[in-house]
């Protein structure tokens, strides 16, 4: 296979790897033409590993982050400092709202890139997308529904880390509450709107 006699680059040996659940030594990692692992081989000989670039330090597969909702990077610095002392969840989420009803599918674009290629940086390779800031500023769809959504694919597509988009349903505000909160606007969806949303992103 050309992957593994190719150019340097191509070919690892990790003194310590995690594979198949227990911490392996001299583990031979090959990058197939697509830049997917095209083989792993556990126990490689000097033979074997001849011209593969040594790594230092232990190598993990990629890590996955589980619950992600890219546009809050944009408020991180302002929420980290409490004026009154006295701020609790409940002032911080009011941040986010007002954050969430101001950013634009631009906007969103340009902060997911930046936090998807902080978690590539940080060792994840996957992120989970809980994704319900669905509509325009005025609580109205926009004329493609998936707007905002495909603003998430685009960045992870830009900066090459895999996403699995998960359009979020979000129809109440609380568990007694008949509806949303006006701040809460651009979260509105049906379950119909949803699967739409999870349709246009497939295509």
């Amino acid at each position: 296979m050309a992957a593994e006699t190719g150019a340097a680059g191509r070919r690892f040996l990790a003194p310590q790897a995690w594979v198949g659940g227990a911490w392996t030594r001299d583990v031979l990692l090959v990058v197939g033409d697509d830049g997917l692992w095209a083989r792993v081989h556990p126990g490689a000989s000097g033979a074997q590993a001849a011209g593969a670039h040594t790594l230092s330090g232990p190598v993990l597969p990629g890590l996955v982050n589980a619950h992600s909702h890219a546009f809050q990077r944009a408020i991180a610095g302002m929420t980290e400092r409490s004026a009154s002392g006295e701020d609790d969840f409940w002032s911080w989420r009011d941040r986010m709202y007002s954050a969430a009803l101001r950013i634009t599918p631009e906007q969103l674009e340009a902060v997911a890139a930046q936090l998807y290629s902080e978690l590539l940086q940080a060792g994840y390779t996957q992120v989970c997308e809980f994704h319900y800031l669905h509509n325009g500023v005025d609580g109205q769809p926009y004329a493609d529904p998936a707007e905002m959504a495909l603003a998430l694919a685009r960045a992870a597509q830009r900066v090459g880390i895999g996403l699995t988009l998960l359009p979020t349903l979000y129809m109440r505000s609380g568990f007694a509450a008949a509806g949303l909160r006006e701040d809460q606007r651009r979260f509105a969806s049906t379950p119909e709107s949803v699967l739409r949303i999870g349709e246009a992103v497939q295509r």
